[in-house]
Protein backbone atom coordinates (compact mmCIF):
# COMPACT_ATOMS: atom_id res chain seq x y z
CA UNK A 1 0.00 0.00 0.00
CA UNK A 2 1.73 3.45 -1.36
CA UNK A 3 1.46 6.98 0.70
CA UNK A 4 -0.63 8.06 -1.52
CA UNK A 5 -3.36 5.29 -0.39
CA UNK A 6 -3.12 5.46 2.88
CA UNK A 7 -3.19 9.14 3.28
CA UNK A 8 -6.25 9.14 1.44
CA UNK A 9 -8.06 6.17 3.69
CA UNK A 10 -6.77 8.71 6.80
CA UNK A 11 -8.54 11.81 5.67
CA UNK A 12 -11.83 9.35 4.55
CA UNK A 13 -11.83 7.90 8.33
CA UNK A 14 -11.45 11.27 9.83
CA UNK A 15 -14.91 12.34 7.34
CA UNK A 16 -16.30 9.54 8.83
CA UNK A 17 -15.58 10.22 12.60
CA UNK A 18 -16.96 13.87 12.40
CA UNK A 19 -19.98 13.29 10.52
CA UNK A 20 -20.65 10.49 12.99
CA UNK A 21 -20.00 13.09 16.03
CA UNK A 22 -22.31 15.76 14.13
CA UNK A 23 -25.43 13.10 13.57
CA UNK A 24 -25.10 12.51 17.83
CA UNK A 25 -24.78 15.88 18.75
CA UNK A 26 -28.14 16.76 16.48
CA UNK A 27 -29.49 13.69 18.05
CA UNK A 28 -28.98 14.98 21.90
CA UNK A 29 -28.56 18.62 21.59
CA UNK A 30 -31.02 21.11 21.08
CA UNK A 31 -30.52 23.49 18.17
CA UNK A 32 -31.36 26.89 19.12
CA UNK A 33 -33.13 29.60 17.09
CA UNK A 34 -32.30 33.19 18.06
CA UNK A 35 -35.57 34.45 16.11
CA UNK A 36 -37.32 33.63 18.70
CA UNK A 37 -37.13 35.54 21.72
CA UNK A 38 -39.25 35.78 25.17
CA UNK A 39 -39.83 39.19 26.70
CA UNK A 40 -38.01 39.70 29.79
CA UNK A 41 -39.68 41.34 32.25
CA UNK A 42 -39.36 45.10 33.11
CA UNK A 43 -37.39 45.98 36.04
CA UNK A 44 -38.35 49.69 38.28
CA UNK A 45 -35.03 51.16 39.24
CA UNK A 46 -35.49 53.13 42.63
CA UNK A 47 -34.06 56.62 42.25
CA UNK A 48 -31.64 56.85 44.60
CA UNK A 49 -31.91 60.12 46.78
CA UNK A 50 -29.48 62.85 45.59
CA UNK A 51 -26.12 63.05 48.12
CA UNK A 52 -25.34 66.38 49.79
CA UNK A 53 -22.23 67.52 48.19
CA UNK A 54 -19.66 69.25 50.58
CA UNK A 55 -16.45 71.18 49.00
CA UNK A 56 -13.30 71.49 50.86
CA UNK A 57 -9.64 71.96 50.92
CA UNK A 58 -7.01 70.62 53.10
CA UNK A 59 -4.45 73.07 54.87
CA UNK A 60 -2.31 69.54 55.80
CA UNK A 61 -1.41 66.75 53.82
CA UNK A 62 -3.78 64.18 52.66
CA UNK A 63 -2.81 61.89 54.42
CA UNK A 64 -3.44 63.78 58.03
CA UNK A 65 -6.48 65.08 57.00
CA UNK A 66 -8.67 63.03 54.39
CA UNK A 67 -9.58 60.72 57.81
CA UNK A 68 -10.98 63.89 59.51
CA UNK A 69 -12.69 64.44 56.07
CA UNK A 70 -14.64 61.40 56.27
CA UNK A 71 -15.51 60.91 59.61
CA UNK A 72 -17.27 64.62 59.37
CA UNK A 73 -19.32 63.73 56.12
CA UNK A 74 -19.97 60.36 57.45
CA UNK A 75 -21.54 61.96 60.63
CA UNK A 76 -23.74 64.71 58.65
CA UNK A 77 -24.55 61.79 56.74
CA UNK A 78 -25.97 59.99 59.63
CA UNK A 79 -27.69 62.69 61.31
CA UNK A 80 -29.33 63.37 57.88
CA UNK A 81 -30.02 60.40 56.91
CA UNK A 82 -28.61 60.55 53.56
CA UNK A 83 -25.68 60.18 51.50
CA UNK A 84 -22.65 62.79 51.43
CA UNK A 85 -20.08 63.56 48.90
CA UNK A 86 -17.50 65.18 49.87
CA UNK A 87 -15.33 67.92 46.72
CA UNK A 88 -11.69 67.67 47.72
CA UNK A 89 -9.62 70.61 45.55
CA UNK A 90 -6.61 71.81 45.51
CA UNK A 91 -7.41 75.66 45.89
CA UNK A 92 -9.66 77.94 47.71
CA UNK A 93 -11.02 79.21 44.38
CA UNK A 94 -11.99 76.24 42.98
CA UNK A 95 -14.48 75.58 46.05
CA UNK A 96 -15.66 79.66 45.37
CA UNK A 97 -15.84 78.11 41.55
CA UNK A 98 -18.13 74.79 42.81
CA UNK A 99 -20.67 77.19 45.05
CA UNK A 100 -21.14 79.53 42.55
CA UNK A 101 -22.08 77.20 39.66
CA UNK A 102 -24.22 75.51 41.88
CA UNK A 103 -21.78 72.46 41.97
CA UNK A 104 -21.71 72.20 45.75
CA UNK A 105 -24.10 72.43 48.20
CA UNK A 106 -21.96 73.25 51.31
CA UNK A 107 -18.61 74.72 51.28
CA UNK A 108 -16.33 75.28 54.14
CA UNK A 109 -14.57 78.36 53.42
CA UNK A 110 -11.22 79.97 54.26
CA UNK A 111 -11.44 83.74 56.20
CA UNK A 112 -10.21 84.99 52.97
CA UNK A 113 -11.94 83.02 50.36
CA UNK A 114 -15.45 84.35 52.30
CA UNK A 115 -14.19 87.87 52.43
CA UNK A 116 -13.36 88.07 47.92
CA UNK A 117 -16.63 85.78 47.84
CA UNK A 118 -18.20 88.21 44.84
CA UNK A 119 -22.50 86.58 45.19
CA UNK A 120 -22.50 86.49 48.97
CA UNK A 121 -26.04 87.26 49.03
CA UNK A 122 -26.48 83.73 47.08
CA UNK A 123 -24.84 82.35 50.41
CA UNK A 124 -26.40 80.75 53.60
CA UNK A 125 -24.19 81.00 56.18
CA UNK A 126 -24.25 78.27 58.68
CA UNK A 127 -22.19 78.53 61.67
CA UNK A 128 -18.83 79.48 62.29
CA UNK A 129 -15.66 77.12 63.30
CA UNK A 130 -14.68 77.33 66.92
CA UNK A 131 -11.32 75.67 67.74
CA UNK A 132 -9.47 75.48 71.23
CA UNK A 133 -12.92 77.07 72.14
CA UNK A 134 -12.00 80.20 70.25
CA UNK A 135 -14.13 81.90 67.00
CA UNK A 136 -10.30 83.09 66.05
CA UNK A 137 -7.21 82.12 65.00
CA UNK A 138 -3.77 84.11 63.79
CA UNK A 139 -1.09 84.07 60.86
CA UNK A 140 2.39 82.99 62.24
CA UNK A 141 5.50 84.20 60.08
CA UNK A 142 7.99 81.68 60.28
CA UNK A 143 11.68 81.20 59.34
CA UNK A 144 14.36 77.67 59.58
CA UNK A 145 14.66 77.29 63.37
CA UNK A 146 18.73 77.98 62.77
CA UNK A 147 17.88 81.27 60.53
CA UNK A 148 19.72 84.25 61.58
CA UNK A 149 15.89 86.10 60.88
CA UNK A 150 14.28 87.57 63.70
CA UNK A 151 11.80 90.03 62.30
CA UNK A 152 9.51 90.78 59.42
CA UNK A 153 11.99 93.27 58.32
CA UNK A 154 14.85 90.55 57.93
CA UNK A 155 12.99 88.90 55.03
CA UNK A 156 13.75 91.75 52.83
CA UNK A 157 14.85 90.78 49.71
CA UNK A 158 14.54 86.89 50.45
CA UNK A 159 11.61 84.20 48.85
CA UNK A 160 8.90 83.76 50.89
CA UNK A 161 5.88 80.67 50.25
CA UNK A 162 2.20 81.76 50.53
CA UNK A 163 -0.39 79.16 50.99
CA UNK A 164 -2.99 80.18 48.73
CA UNK A 165 -4.50 83.56 46.94
CA UNK A 166 -7.45 83.31 48.84
CA UNK A 167 -5.93 82.72 52.48
CA UNK A 168 -5.89 85.01 54.97
CA UNK A 169 -3.15 83.61 57.31
CA UNK A 170 -1.03 82.45 54.39
CA UNK A 171 -1.73 85.53 52.15
CA UNK A 172 -4.04 88.41 52.80
CA UNK A 173 -2.32 88.86 56.68
CA UNK A 174 1.21 89.38 54.57
CA UNK A 175 -0.18 91.81 52.30
CA UNK A 176 -1.76 93.82 55.31
CA UNK A 177 1.57 93.87 56.94
CA UNK A 178 3.36 95.06 53.70
CA UNK A 179 0.71 98.09 52.88
CA UNK A 180 1.15 99.08 56.55
CA UNK A 181 4.88 99.78 55.80
CA UNK A 182 3.80 101.23 52.40
CA UNK A 183 5.64 98.38 50.06
CA UNK A 184 4.42 96.10 47.81
CA UNK A 185 5.30 92.45 47.99
CA UNK A 186 7.25 92.53 44.17
CA UNK A 187 9.57 95.26 46.33
CA UNK A 188 9.95 93.54 49.31
CA UNK A 189 10.13 90.19 48.57
CA UNK A 190 12.85 88.66 45.98
CA UNK A 191 10.19 86.29 45.01
CA UNK A 192 7.15 84.26 46.25
CA UNK A 193 5.52 81.09 45.80
CA UNK A 194 2.21 79.28 46.73
CA UNK A 195 2.30 75.90 48.35
CA UNK A 196 -1.43 75.32 48.38
CA UNK A 197 -1.01 73.97 51.57
CA UNK A 198 0.22 75.18 54.99
CA UNK A 199 2.05 71.84 55.61
CA UNK A 200 4.10 72.13 52.45
CA UNK A 201 4.61 75.92 53.54
CA UNK A 202 6.27 74.49 56.73
CA UNK A 203 8.37 72.16 55.21
CA UNK A 204 9.33 74.40 52.53
CA UNK A 205 10.67 76.02 55.25
CA UNK A 206 12.04 73.33 57.67
CA UNK A 207 13.82 72.07 54.45
CA UNK A 208 15.28 75.93 53.78
CA UNK A 209 13.54 75.92 50.23
CA UNK A 210 12.36 79.14 51.11
CA UNK A 211 13.97 81.87 53.91
CA UNK A 212 10.12 82.15 55.47
CA UNK A 213 6.59 81.64 55.22
CA UNK A 214 2.89 82.62 56.24
CA UNK A 215 1.03 80.34 58.13
CA UNK A 216 -1.87 79.69 60.08
CA UNK A 217 -1.47 78.80 63.84
CA UNK A 218 -3.85 76.44 64.03
CA UNK A 219 -2.04 74.06 61.35
CA UNK A 220 0.73 75.07 63.05
CA UNK A 221 -0.33 73.85 66.55
CA UNK A 222 -1.63 70.97 65.51
CA UNK A 223 1.89 69.87 63.95
CA UNK A 224 3.20 70.98 67.17
CA UNK A 225 1.38 67.99 68.83
CA UNK A 226 1.36 65.39 66.13
CA UNK A 227 4.55 66.16 64.44
CA UNK A 228 7.11 67.65 66.47
CA UNK A 229 9.90 66.42 64.39
CA UNK A 230 8.56 68.70 61.88
CA UNK A 231 7.55 71.93 64.36
CA UNK A 232 11.11 71.69 65.60
CA UNK A 233 13.13 72.84 62.74
CA UNK A 234 10.91 76.46 62.23
CA UNK A 235 10.53 79.22 64.55
CA UNK A 236 7.84 81.99 64.28
CA UNK A 237 9.49 85.27 64.27
CA UNK A 238 6.09 87.58 64.02
CA UNK A 239 2.29 86.55 65.02
CA UNK A 240 -0.08 88.70 62.68
CA UNK A 241 -3.91 90.03 64.10
CA UNK A 242 -6.36 87.73 64.48
CA UNK A 243 -9.17 86.97 62.38
CA UNK A 244 -12.37 85.69 62.40
CA UNK A 245 -12.60 81.40 61.40
CA UNK A 246 -13.58 80.37 57.98
CA UNK A 247 -17.64 79.84 57.77
CA UNK A 248 -19.68 76.94 56.77
CA UNK A 249 -21.63 78.20 54.01
CA UNK A 250 -24.62 76.62 52.03
CA UNK A 251 -25.92 77.98 48.50
CA UNK A 252 -28.87 79.57 48.56
CA UNK A 253 -32.02 77.86 47.77
CA UNK A 254 -30.70 74.80 49.25
CA UNK A 255 -31.79 75.26 53.13
CA UNK A 256 -35.28 76.27 53.89
CA UNK A 257 -36.14 77.74 57.34
CA UNK A 258 -36.74 74.59 58.44
CA UNK A 259 -33.87 72.69 57.26
CA UNK A 260 -31.35 75.77 58.55
CA UNK A 261 -32.19 75.19 62.33
CA UNK A 262 -31.43 71.59 61.45
CA UNK A 263 -28.48 71.95 59.59
CA UNK A 264 -27.23 74.51 62.50
CA UNK A 265 -28.09 71.46 65.03
CA UNK A 266 -26.28 69.09 63.62
CA UNK A 267 -23.08 71.43 63.04
CA UNK A 268 -23.38 72.36 67.33
CA UNK A 269 -23.67 68.38 67.75
CA UNK A 270 -20.67 67.65 65.87
CA UNK A 271 -19.15 70.40 68.07
CA UNK A 272 -20.37 68.74 71.29
CA UNK A 273 -18.64 65.47 70.03
CA UNK A 274 -15.63 66.77 69.89
CA UNK A 275 -14.86 65.07 66.78
CA UNK A 276 -11.09 66.05 65.97
CA UNK A 277 -10.65 67.72 62.85
CA UNK A 278 -8.40 70.61 61.19
CA UNK A 279 -9.69 70.27 57.53
CA UNK A 280 -8.85 73.24 56.04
Amino acid sequence: MNRKTIYIGSIMVIILILLGGWGYYTKHNTIIDFNKTEAIPEYQVKNKEVPLRIAMVSVLSHADTAKYQNQLADSIGRMLNRPVLVLRRKSYAEINQLLNKGDADIGLLSTGAYCVYGKKEELTLLAMQQRNNLPYYYSYIIVPADSTDYTFEDLRGKKIAYVDPLSYSGFFSVQARLQKIGITQDAFFNSYSFTYSHDASIRAVAKKFVAGAAIDSLAYDYLLKYRPQIASKIRIIEILPPRGTGPIVARKGLIDEKKYSRFCCIYMRIKLQKMHWIIF
